[in-house]
């Protein structure tokens, strides 16, 4: 997109699936700086040592709970927030690293940003926010607007430390915009999946491995409820059209509405996995379920992308060819 040329653009998260992705288009363009944020060097300069000669690129060691770094000469035009785990097992065993991340972590994007701008630089924040922040207490799938926010899931839910400070980090941003005066947009995300440098401990991931190695998948059952998932190249065009054609406190879902067959269920999704791991790579993949296959399946949600679409957006990976090209880029590096 020629409208980021010449344009500084500041990453954090920078090593995770959706930061890495953002910063391997950015790079792509040729005539973007990009500064990627994250906590961990050698991830950076190991997931990232093509481009560390680069003028153009920078890394910025901090972790994004500390105010950002940068010095007051660097201005930055647009801050992608992709900072921070959501991982089950991190949202589990270390829930206030979880808070401090979507809410501390936040905060310091915008306080860096209003900072610029009172020295006569204005930027835009692109924040994250996700498919947790509208629940579902619903005993059928159920659609949901970017309006549809009343419902949310309970306090004692471990996964509350999360969805919550999701909901938070928004009222906090569209603060900022309403008091500071920050330009924000804000992207609620459904399940992204794809290639990364770094893969998280995730299901999907696990069948990545499964699938690279030729091992049958056990799951303990089928039924699960389906997902609103996206392929990593959608979900960073997403990002991308709101960043240039988003509203200023506009909130965009960032989603495939289900569209080429991406509501799966995780079950489904090992499914997919065994045949394209079988048809495309010469394997003999099958999926086990401990305690049996059921009929029904859990209540599911899907977010609907008509706003996304009417900036010109559309869905372009199917569920089998994201997982085809997932597997086979993990099988090139």
């Amino acid at each position: 997109m020629s409208v980021f040329c010449g344009k500084k653009v500041l990453i954090t998260g920078a090593t995770g699936l959706i930061g890495s992705n953002l910063v391997d288009k950015f790079m792509s363009m040729g005539d973007v700086k990009v500064i990627a944020l994250a906590r961990n060097e050698d991830k950076l300069k190991k997931g990232f040592g093509e481009y560390l000669d680069n003028p153009n690129f920078k890394i910025l060691v901090q972790d994004i709970c500390s105010p950002i770094s940068l010095s007051e000469n660097t201005k930055v035009d647009f801050v992608f927030n992709a900072a921070g785990s959501m991982t089950g097992d991190v949202i589990n065993n270390k829930p206030l690293d979880v808070v401090d991340a979507n809410l501390i972590g936040t905060r310091n994007c915008l306080d860096f940003l209003y900072a610029q701008k009172k020295n006569g630089h204005n930027g835009r924040l692109i924040l994250f926010s996700s498919v947790t922040v509208y629940g579902n207490d619903t005993n059928s799938d159920k659609t949901v607007t970017e309006e549809d926010t009343t419902t949310a899931i309970r306090l004692n839910n471990p996964y509350a430390a999360y969805a919550e400070t999701k909901r938070m980090a928004e009222v906090l941003a569209l603060s900022y915009s309403r008091q500071k005066e920050i330009d924000t947009v804000i992207a609620r995300l459904s399940t992204v999946y794809g290639y990364t440098r770094f893969p998280p401990n995730t299901a999907f991931y696990e069948f990545v491995k499964k699938a690279l190695n030729n091992e049958d998948i056990l799951l303990k059952n089928s039924g699960l409820p389906r997902r609103d998932n996206i392929n990593i190249d959608d979900a960073v065009e997403g990002l991308l059209t709101i960043c240039v054609k988003g509203k200023r406190e506009e909130v965009y879902n960032i989603s495939s509405n289900g569209d080429l067959n991406n509501f799966a269920a995780v079950d489904e999704i090992a499914e997919t996995f065994a045949e394209v791991a079988n048809k495309f790579y010469n394997k003999n993949i099958i999926v086990k379920y401990e305690n049996g296959e059921v009929n029904k399946r859990a209540a599911s949600l899907k977010l609907n992308n008509g706003k996304l679409k009417a900036l010109g957006k559309i869905i372009r990976v199917s569920l089998q060819d994201g997982i085809r090209e997932t597997i086979a880029r993990f099988l090139e590096h």
